[in-house]
């Protein structure tokens, strides 16, 4: 969101997560965990339409599972 004060302007996120691969909730690289977490669902319901999506579409998204991997930057250990 973007909120006009005066003459400044300043971005505020409200309840925005970033889009990262988690180290908690991984079962193979934390990308669809990643993605639920982003989107506020389960862990496993995101996995259950990837699975199903990949079987439909013949194993193709194995390629954007990897891509994504590279991409999505892992979550930091505190």
């Amino acid at each position: 969101m973007i909120f006009l004060s005066g003459n400044s302007m300043q971005k505020i996120n409200v309840g925005a997560k970033p889009l990262l691969r988690l180290r908690s909730d991984r079962i193979l690289l934390g990308v669809c965990s990643g993605i639920a977490r982003k989107l506020g669902i389960s862990s496993t319901i995101s996995r259950l339409i990837f699975s199903l999506l990949t079987l439909l579409s013949g194993g193709s998204l194995i390629i954007l599972y990897i891509i994504a991997f590279l991409l999505i930057p892992q979550e930091l250990v505190e």
